[in-house]
């Protein structure tokens, strides 16, 4: 029990993360692949069996990935640590517990793609799941690299998983520590109810510890022992349990050949010399975490808005942030996509005529739950092993392929044959597939249409609805192929949700009559505008000015373009402007502008799109960006050697497209980030850690999945930025900074870049140490802008101002229009498919 008891005791665990997917490491039986893993585990479970024959009862925790291990390599190259396993479980002195089928990127799963990953990790008919192997596991899951969002209290309970735990670390290498007031020390070493508001379900949370921890507190047997005079000096002193959780393939766990050292320091000689450190303390007692909470009710409660990630700055940077992140996510979005946009067309369909296309479906979502393995995007760094990404890609190929081809079927059989008209079909569609957790819905929304079409440059286009109503309707013109223009077909629509539109296009030599536009957008010097937002540029064409309804967003230049290269940072100073003008008699408006940044003596070559369109109070900005290639000597040579690629270190920072909006936060109205995630769950948190610790700015963090959009808000005024899957999509797209200024704290948003700097500062600390030797020697630390070096990208973004807390619904239902458009279905060869209908991984 943990309530005041005569003889309260410390319990120690320790648990093993295994998973012999790798992003360092290949797939081959040696140390160069999983062979260390084969090598380190049979060393702990040697190391167990050998104790507990000398009546030393000490117990191990199991959290094992399923499709990569338990069903794939284990029982090739190592069933005898699968049969070790079953018969440690089976004696009740180890437990086995939950981490997902396909060690996934769990916080960024849709509702169908989480029940997979955990519904399949217990069990499966490949007879990998927990329950198929053990038997029996405990009802606690230790996420894959800590990962969770809010709306997982509701998910897990409906998996009759009751407990989770996570790191409350004070290393880089963490859960929550940061992100809450430092709790009191029966609330650190205890069970907590874990929730989040207008959520029922709660879930018991277990702080997790790990061997940066033991050096933060010089020795296992150094922190025990602190730990029993803390407990012993509380007013009602009671349990406490100490849960030591690493990677199971961890050399820490095997011990370091260091002859005087071993000697000296326990931890080098690995989990023997722990348990030989702790074994003799008479208030010390071994248990599972499984078994610590079954008689340990919570001590507390604590509530967690951040998506939280063990990654570099304790989130999502180190599986987001990377250039190869972007494209391999990409794929992963579009193939969602297109299994939406089949499934809206199937409704319509009898069962015998969606055979087909369901199989296709199927094999879509096996594909892209595999290639959802958080293996695929980190925790490597500054780049990905170049095995892994091929993997991936392959993976994705496939899924967005079969997808795609299931679409095609549908609209096939749901539409009649083409006739000589030009037409196509806008189709709203429910954007995610429901289970008995999750119910998304239909929506209604607003977007700027941009269709896709092919005509001569000297051809007028215009636009009619169903009814034969002319539309207004602009053409965006571009260089094409074979003497022919490609082109975007650009026009406002609004859906009342899940419904079909019809239109028809007129392609014509002579000029017909412009359709006018109620309140069209205006393009001055300087200057572009619509009746919600003004956009303003100085003589360099720096945007200065950002303004919704009279409310200033800008302080100074509003979007920065700039690279830290070498710690030196260089900027796009001046900017020429290739396109103003307006476009459908007033429909949109579009400044197409071009910069260049020194780097190296070459140069990072940036294109800017700005374009309003009437009636829609947004933004609409599209970058395009090249970076150039260098080269330097500042590179781990054997870690390029693992990866299989060399990487310029020199690469800091980049910033394509840095938002500075003037919000900021002060003491007691912190600024407040909200995010939407592919859950369909709205969450948010408060930057108010420099209220309770030394972290008053930050140089980096990311804690929000953005499926969609991520707003920052000061309470009075905010700021929603959005992506699309049409052009490039990432898990967590946005990453951010704070600087303390006179007025407050300023937020920075960088989309589609990489920050670079201290990593967080942990009140939760004894020593610092843990924290210095992770800095030191943890290569999943590194800066992640070399991964930029040599390539290009194009992203584009919805920026939509709003006034008070949280985005209101309209906006946030438009920027989900925008990051899954709208399905376009062509019925003529002169409309051709939109970007999301295809991906592939660009070449080098």
């Amino acid at each position: 029990m943990t309530r005041s008891q005569p003889d309260p005791r410390i319990f120690l665990a320790f648990r093993f993360h295994v998973n012999f997917y790798h992003s360092y490491r290949g797939d081959t039986p040696d140390e160069l692949g999983f062979g260390k893993d084969m090598r380190v585990i049979r060393k702990i479970i040697q190391v167990l069996d050998e104790f507990n024959a000398d009546g030393v009862p000490v117990r191990g925790a199991w959290d094992i990935e399923n499709y990569f291990s338990l069903e794939k390599i284990m029982p090739q190259h190592c069933p005898d640590i699968i049969a070790s396993l079953k018969r440690r479980v089976a004696s009740e002195r180890d437990e086995a517990q939950v981490m997902s089928y396909n060690n996934g990127l769990i916080s960024a799963h849709t509702a169908a793609e989480f029940d997979a990953a955990i519904g399949r990790a217990i069990t499966n008919d490949a007879g990998s799941g927990l329950r198929d192997i053990f038997g029996a596991f405990a009802p606690m899951v230790r996420p894959q690299e800590m990962m969770y969002t809010p709306l997982h209290l509701k998910l897990y309970r409906r998996r009759g998983i009751e407990h989770i735990s996570l790191f409350y670390s004070a290393i880089p290498f963490n859960g929550f520590s940061n992100f809450v007031a430092p709790l009191p020390v029966e609330q650190r070493y205890n069970p907590l109810t874990l929730m989040y508001p207008g959520i029922e379900e709660t879930l018991t949370l277990l702080p997790a510890y790990n061997h940066g921890d033991i050096a933060d507190n010089v020795s296992l047997r150094w922190w025990l022992k602190r730990l029993r005079r803390e407990q012993l000096s509380l007013a009602e002193p009671q349990d406490l349990l100490l849960l030591i959780d690493a990677d199971a393939d961890d050399e820490y766990w095997y011990g370091y050949d260091w002859p005087v050292v071993s000697n000296l320091l326990a931890a080098a000689r690995g989990l023997r010399g722990l348990v030989e450190s702790a074994r003799d303390l008479n208030y010390v007692a071994f248990t599972t975490p499984g078994e610590y909470v079954e008689t340990h009710p919570p001590v507390g409660a604590i509530t967690i808005g951040q998506d939280t990630a063990d990654g570099s700055f304790d989130g999502l940077a180190s599986w987001a942030e990377k250039w190869s992140n972007h494209q391999l996510w990409t794929g992963v979005e579009r193939s969602r996509i297109l299994e939406l946009q089949a499934r809206r067309l199937m409704n319509s369909l009898g069962e015998n005529e969606r055979r087909e296309m369901e199989e296709l479906l199927e094999e879509s979502g096996e594909a892209r739950l595999r290639a959802l393995s958080t293996t695929h995007f980190g925790l490597s760094s500054p780049v990905m092993n170049r095995t892994r990404l091929q993997t991936a890609a392959n993976l994705l190929y496939v899924s967005v392929k079969k997808a795609s081809r299931a679409l095609d079927l549908a609209a096939e059989s749901a539409f009649d044959e083409p006739g000589d008209e030009v037409a196509f079909s806008l189709l709203d569609y429910v954007r995610g597939v429901s289970t008995e957790a999750v119910k998304y819905e239909t929506r209604p929304s607003r977007a700027l249409v941009r269709l896709p079409i092919s005509v001569s440059e000297m051809v007028m286009v215009r636009l009619f609805d169903a009814d034969r109503q002319a539309r207004p309707a602009a053409v965006c013109r571009g260089d094409g192929e074979g003497g022919a223009l490609d082109a975007e077909l650009l026009f406002v629509e609004s859906m009342d949700g899940g419904e079909r539109k019809d239109f028809y296009i007129d392609f014509s030599s002579r000029p017909g009559a412009a359709v006018p536009v109620q309140k069209p957008v205006s393009v001055e010097k300087g200057l572009l505008e619509n009746e919600f937002i003004t956009l303003r540029f100085d003589e360099a064409m720096r945007t200065v000015g950002f303004a919704c309804a009279g409310v200033e967003m800008a302080d100074g230049s509003f979007i920065r373009s700039a690279v830290n290269y070498a710690g030196r940072i260089a900027e796009a100073s001046r900017w020429k402007t290739v396109q103003a003008q307006v476009l459908g008699n007033g429909l949109v408006g579009v400044v197409r502008v071009r910069g260049a940044i020194p780097c190296e003596g070459q140069w990072v070559e940036i294109e800017h799109t700005f374009t309003l369109a009437a009636g829609l109070p947004y933004l609409y900005v599209d970058t395009r960006v090249t970076y150039p290639q260098t080269h330097s000597n500042n590179y781990d040579k054997e870690r390029a050697r693992r990866l299989g690629q060399e990487y310029d270190g020199n690469w800091r920072e980049v910033m394509p497209c840095e938002l500075r909006p003037a919000l900021f936060g002060r003491r007691g109205k912190p600024l407040r980030v909200w995010k939407h995630n592919y859950l369909g769950h709205v969450s948010h948190y408060d930057l108010d850690y420099g209220e309770f610790s030394k972290n008053k700015e930050l140089d980096s963090f990311n804690n929000h999945v953005t499926h969609g959009w991520v707003a920052v808000t000061d309470g009075d005024n905010g700021l929603l930025v959005a992506q699309t899957a049409d052009v490039n999509a990432s898990l967590a797209f946005c990453p951010m900074r704070t600087r303390v200024t006179e007025r407050g704290v300023r937020i920075f948003l960088n989309p589609f870049g990489s920050y670079y700097g201290k990593q967080l500062s942990y009140v939760t600390a004894f020593s610092g140490l843990g924290k210095f030797l992770a800095v030191k020697m943890a290569d999943s630390l590194d800066p992640l802008a070399p991964s930029y070096n040599g390539r290009s990208e194009s992203f584009s973004q919805l920026l939509a101002p709003y006034a008070g807390d949280a985005p209101p619904e309209g906006i946030r239902f438009d920027a989900e229009a925008f990051a899954y458009p709208y399905a376009i279905v062509p019925h003529s060869k002169m409309i051709r498919h939109p970007k999301h209908r295809r991906w592939s991984y660009p070449a080098a």
